[in-house]
């Protein structure tokens, strides 16, 4: 079977009339020709409650520095505390396929929750006289 769009509300309905009356995944995937995975999601969410449109559209750019490229951005501040976000950027674009902006690098750090002894140790004091 091929990709396609979310299933309508009809197909919803048959899938859990059919499955409600007794019918297999596989008899009822034949019978709504739609894939035995979809099938299950949609019976399962009818099951807890939760029937929705289950592809949403993101909003948007896709981001810039994901997964590898936040572990690696992780290792260079790590490795140098000190560093500022211009050589951050500097160490980021070095050898990459796709350049990033010392104003994405900021963001990413900041979200890290990684930040430079002195700026820990401000926080530190500052929760100690409370």
């Amino acid at each position: 079977m091929q990709k396609r769009s979310d299933l309508s509300d009809v197909e919803k309905g048959m899938i859990i009339g059919f499955r409600a009356k007794g019918g297999s995944i596989s008899e009822t995937a034949n019978f709504v020709n739609c894939s035995r995975a979809a099938l299950v999601i949609v019976y399962r969410a009818w099951q807890y409650g939760t029937i929705q449109n289950q592809r949403r559209g993101t909003c948007g750019a896709p981001r810039a520095i994901e997964g590898r490229g936040e572990r690696r951005l992780r290792r260079c501040v790590l490795t140098n505390r000190r560093a500022t976000v211009e050589q951050l950027t500097a160490q980021m674009n070095q050898g990459a396929t796709k350049s990033v902006s010392s104003t994405t690098v900021q963001r990413v750090v900041q979200q890290l929750h990684v930040y430079s002894p002195e700026r820990i140790s401000v926080a530190f004091v500052r929760l100690c006289h409370l």
